[in-house]
């Protein structure tokens, strides 16, 4: 399926960027042959620690590898501060119910409702409160502790982008994002059968601008998102290669012994307390001493009273494991 649309110059006057935490998520879940290659990485380097109420997020991102609902990837505008996650959720979460049931309904055009769409549809609000959840727990275990510097590096893309914008003109920034946008008053987009219910020819008389999104998952890839009626039109794009992030790093201790006894070893560091551990881990007293009883069943720590305290220390085994994976 190709679409065509034309921009006119209040179009052009009128681009603005976003970055979307949600928008890398649900890239990073395609987990088809013909997802992009940075995703699978992704995949490959997080899958065991998804949490077990991801799952009907997975099902309803892999429910039809021709089609995905617009609502879940709102265009965010770029502020000083950067967009999190709990904005993105919050926009989400408000999605009106003709938005939410319309953009469902498509998958109908594309064959038998899959199951989990199914449910959205049954469920609504609920439902959807609980897809929230999921993308709220998949982000805090696979994404949130690289997020500060994959933002970095969007924002770099952005500035960069900006700056052509500033000596060379939109058009020529548009031209170094993708070949579709070689001629920026009108182009075309194979989009794979991905819109259904859009026309083959869709021209935008209301001239309402369009948002640029750099991603780090896509891969040399360009992914619009132009079917829904309720939003400016999307296209998320690959951020250059001149600021693209290193290969994922594994963290082998966290792989071996779990994100919170490796944060609790490295917090004993050179000795501490259990009261100091609870103080530098941010959690209860009770639930350092639990860290601090699994870590010297497994021989990494011993622990030492010292009158009515107990002082933990690493062993040679534990100074080893964190000499091997440093943070």
């Amino acid at each position: 399926m190709r679409v065509a649309l034309a921009f006119g110059a209040r179009d052009l006057a009128n681009v603005r960027f976003a970055v979307s935490p949600v928008q890398h998520l649900l890239i990073g879940l395609q987990q088809d042959s013909g997802a992009p290659l940075p995703a699978r990485r992704w995949w490959r380097a997080v899958r065991s620690r998804v949490p077990g109420r991801v799952r009907p997020l997975i099902d309803l991102v892999m429910a039809n590898p021709l089609y995905f609902p617009d609502f879940l990837t709102p265009p965010m505008p770029l502020d000083a501060a950067g967009i999190s996650i709990a904005d993105e959720l919050d926009v989400i979460g408000a999605v009106g119910a003709d938005q939410l049931q319309g953009e469902l309904a498509r998958y109908a055009e594309l064959g038998p409702v899959p199951k989990p769409v199914a449910q959205l549809l049954d469920g609504g609000a609920s439902q959807l409160r609980r897809l929230l959840r999921g993308l709220h727990a998949l982000y805090g275990a696979c994404l949130a502790e690289d997020w500060p510097d994959m933002l970095k590096l969007l924002n770099a893309d952005i500035c960069m982008r900006r700056g052509v914008v500033g000596e060379q003109g939109t058009g020529r920034m548009l031209a170094g994002i993708h070949r579709a946008f070689s001629d920026p008053t009108r182009f075309e987009l194979t989009l794979g059968g991905i819109a259904p219910g859009v026309p083959e020819r869709l021209e935008r008389t209301a001239e309402a601008g369009f948002v640029l999104s750099p991603n780090l998952f896509l891969g040399g890839m360009l992914s619009p998102a132009i079917a829904s009626p309720w939003q400016k039109p999307l296209f998320a794009y690959t951020a250059s290669e001149a600021v693209q992030p290193p290969p994922a790093r594994v963290d082998g201790l966290t792989a071996l012994i779990g994100k919170g006894k490796a944060a609790a070893l490295r917090a004993i560091g050179t000795g501490c307390t259990t009261t100091e551990l609870a103080t530098r881990l941010g959690v209860s007293a009770p639930a350092a001493s639990q860290h601090a009883t699994v870590l010297r069943a497994g021989g990494m720590i011993t622990s030492v009273r010292d009158g009515q305290r107990v002082v933990h220390s690493l062993t040679p085994l534990a100074v080893g494991l964190l000499a091997a994976n440093p943070v």
